[in-house]
């Protein structure tokens, strides 16, 4: 009998912030839009998101979500923190994620949905 492989992907975690102008009910407000959003996006290639949570604590939520194709899934994790006047956002990336998509890329996608919601 041959021995099985086993692959380890390491954890990556990105770091974004962004300046905003309106205030943190209405900045969080508009992070919780997003997030029901991306639960009811359309993805290419046939990802879906299942499994979503969100549970927030004074200016802070902790979400977390299953990103599937077929058979197969993966987790990511967050933490967004909405002050006055800055989101920072904390995310746990599977390694294995980043073998099919940048973090560059990632981190470009999720930057373009920040200014979208929160415009210069």
């Amino acid at each position: 009998m041959r021995p099985s492989r086993v692959i380890l992907y390491a954890l990556a975690v990105m770091h974004i912030e962004r300046n905003h102008k309106v205030g943190q009910a209405e900045a969080i407000r508009r992070i919780n839009q997003l997030l029901d959003d991306l639960v009811q996006r359309e993805f290419p290639q046939g990802i879906t998101v299942q499994n979503f949570t969100r549970n927030w604590s004074a200016n802070v939520a902790r979400f977390s979500f299953k990103a599937e194709k077929s058979f197969f899934g993966v987790t990511i994790a967050g933490v967004v923190r909405v002050d006055d006047e800055l989101i920072t956002l904390d995310l746990d990336l599977p390694g294995l994620v980043t073998t099919f998509v940048s973090e560059d890329e990632i981190r470009q996608v999720i930057n373009q949905q920040l200014v979208d919601l929160f415009p210069g």
